[in-house]
């Protein structure tokens, strides 16, 4: 019995699901705030927040170090960090390793008739081109991605699948390694599949999915 039998939709999450790319994440935030002159305390506190909050988007987490959430107010306009964080992201999404087992899993879930989608706080165009050029845009039938929330995309799947044919009690699986993705499969009534091996709040989120009995797969190679 596949984990995946009671579902036509599985929505993927890209950092630390399909890419083992949470560690960049958190390495270039932090080269972003030292590059524009946050000093070392506020780029502590801001790494500290954002690696215990994956998935919640880059235009909330800049806008929080700006608003002074960390420290000081800080001067710099948004569109400065933002343009200068998805220059650095974009070359090193490129450069970041599958997680293990992603191909096959992709292929057997698509053999199975199952739609696929990417729901991440990843920029949406950035992420689209991204996964385009890897090769691997072509096995899902939308990317979603931020400003939007996670959320509100669950919610654009729901919509894309009823404008495709879909009934509206399809159930939908969310597999992700964030709380951001919990929070977001209970707000959209999608199911929850906690993918561990790469998550920064493993042990907590962990703990929470087992609580409210989710699912928890080590990596995609679990997934059939």
């Amino acid at each position: 019995m596949s984990r995946l039998d009671c579902y036509a939709v599985v929505v993927f999450d890209c950092d630390g699901v399909l890419l083992d790319s949470n560690d960049l994440k958190t390495a270039l935030f932090r080269e972003v705030l030292a590059s524009h002159g946050f000093p070392p305390a506020e780029i502590e506190a801001f790494s500290a927040f954002q690696s215990t909050n994956f998935g919640l988007s880059r235009y909330r987490l800049f806008q929080a170090a700006l608003d002074g959430r960390f420290g000081a107010i800080r001067p710099v306009p948004i569109e400065t960090l933002l343009a200068d964080f998805g220059r650095r992201c974009k070359n090193g999404y490129l450069t970041q390793p599958e997680t293990p087992g992603l191909e096959a899993a992709l292929v057997r879930a698509r053999q199975g008739g199952r739609t696929l989608y990417v729901v991440s706080g990843s920029d949406e165009a950035e992420l689209c081109d991204v996964l385009g050029a890897r090769g691997l845009a072509g096995h899902f039938s939308a990317i979603y991605g931020s400003p939007a929330t996670k959320a509100d995309n669950l919610a654009r799947i729901r919509a894309h699948r009823r404008a495709s044919g879909g009934s509206d009690g399809e159930r939908i699986l969310f597999v992700g390694d964030a709380f951001a993705d919990l929070q977001a499969a209970r707000e959209s009534e999608a199911d929850f599949l906690f993918m561990a091996r790469f998550s920064t709040v493993r042990p907590a989120l962990e703990a929470e999915a087992r609580a409210a009995g989710c699912g928890v797969i080590e990596d995609l190679r679990e997934l059939a």
